[in-house]
């Protein structure tokens, strides 16, 4: 009875605790969980200027949005990419969100 009880009490702080990827996801790491820079920059050219951690709009989970910059005599040209981090980095949806080129006066 003791070891009923004992894994009854086991299994429920287990479930209290939070297991959701969401919960370590920080600036530092996001780079990691999106499956690293390769994934992110086009060519050899551009430079991720701000990374920011944002929640979703129903609350419950975290996306990183990264902003990526390329620079050329004519202008720049920058893109809004999200990432929504997977278990797995090689696993997480990258979707651009915004491209924009500016000529330069």
């Amino acid at each position: 009875m003791k070891n009923f009880i004992l894994i009854i009490v086991s299994l429920s702080f287990l479930s209290s605790c939070s297991n959701d990827k969401d919960f370590f996801l920080t600036e530092g790491n996001a780079l990691l969980s999106c499956g690293g820079k390769s994934r992110i920059i086009e060519n050899d050219k551009e430079e991720i200027i701000n990374t920011e951690v944002k929640d979703l709009r129903d609350g419950i989970g975290k996306y990183v949005e990264f902003t990526v910059v390329e620079t050329d005599k004519k202008g720049g040209k920058y893109r809004i990419i999200n990432c929504f981090p997977s278990k797995e980095p090689q696993d997480s949806i990258i979707k651009t969100v915004k491209t924009n080129y500016k000529l330069s006066n």
